[in-house]
């Protein structure tokens, strides 16, 4: 349960950010991916996804924003999964729910990773806290626990990124971490981007 008061106007961004999340029909799972996203951007002192740059960590080239990126993601996922589908004319098995709601929360531990005073912080003590002190993938699996989102989607936040490589990833989290990678590094090529390959 999201141990706070969350600010409307926040929760409103994270709609206006992420236009897919009104096609999650679940009402329940919707607000809460809602809940989830202002809770991880309030807490961080962010107000709109649209604050953080559009890259894969922190260091790396950027190109938009961080909204940008997600929707991306959002759309690989889904077409991956429907192109799927098609081609072999046979249901996949996976809920187009749950699907959005992985994709659209993915990054939802980045305004941690991005903080600035964090950064700041962990920069200077860097022996003690390490650099960064904790990922984005783990603090968004923190971030999806809180605000009890399903199992399938705290999945997904933890091991979309290289630290999936040490669980068996799920249906959802296969498809959001091919999703994501090939965004980043097709944009990589067509714009000569430094996209870090962990």
């Amino acid at each position: 349960m999201i141990p706070i008061q969350l600010d409307e106007e926040i929760r409103q961004g994270v709609v206006n950010s992420f236009p897919s999340i009104n096609d999650i029909k679940d009402e329940e799972l919707r607000t809460r991916v809602i809940d989830a996203w202002a809770y991880s951007l309030q807490i961080n002192d962010y107000k709109r996804v649209e604050e953080m740059p559009g890259s894969g960590m922190p260091e790396a080239s950027a190109l938009g924003d961080q909204s940008m990126h997600i929707n991306a993601v959002v759309h690989n996922s889904l077409s991956l999964y429907d192109n799927l589908t098609k081609a072999y004319q046979m249901d996949l098995g996976l809920d187009r729910d749950l699907l959005l709601a992985c994709a659209i929360c993915h990054d939802i531990g980045k305004p941690y990773e991005y903080n600035k005073e964090n950064r700041k912080r962990w920069s200077e003590n860097k022996k003690a806290t390490g650099f960064p002190n904790v990922r984005h993938p783990a603090y968004g699996g923190y971030i999806a626990l809180t605000a009890e989102l399903p199992e399938e989607v705290v999945h997904v936040c933890a091991n979309h990124s290289p630290e999936g490589r040490f669980v068996t990833r799920s249906g959802y989290a296969t498809i959001v971490h091919y999703a994501d990678d090939s965004s980043w590094f097709t944009l990589a090529s067509l714009f000569d981007l430094d996209i870090p390959k962990l």
